[in-house]
């Protein structure tokens, strides 16, 4: 394999990475979701973990009772970061 075609193919990844995380920021808006469900286990799944370091930096902003999580938002702009990275080489 070329250098051009492992570049493209990790921003491909980690852009689908992006989407599963912005598929997961749209499940937990939606209550009628089951969340034993097999496709929302392996989205958590996925999820998790790169939230997990976040929210070991920067914790939820609590407000009157509401937590606002910015772990989602903070992985996404990383990712992008990265992305820029690796399609500039």
């Amino acid at each position: 394999m070329s250098v051009f075609t492992i570049t493209g193919l990790i921003v491909y990844l980690l852009q689908a990475l992006i989407w599963i995380i912005i598929v997961d920021c749209v499940l937990t808006f939606i209550p009628s979701v089951d969340r034993r469900n097999s496709i929302v286990v392996a989205i958590r799944n996925i999820t998790e973990p790169m939230y997990d370091v976040v929210r070991r930096i920067i914790p939820s902003i609590r407000s009157g009772g509401i937590g606002l999580d910015l772990a989602p938002l903070i992985v996404i702009i990383a990712l992008n970061l990265i992305i820029r990275i690796v399609a500039h080489f």
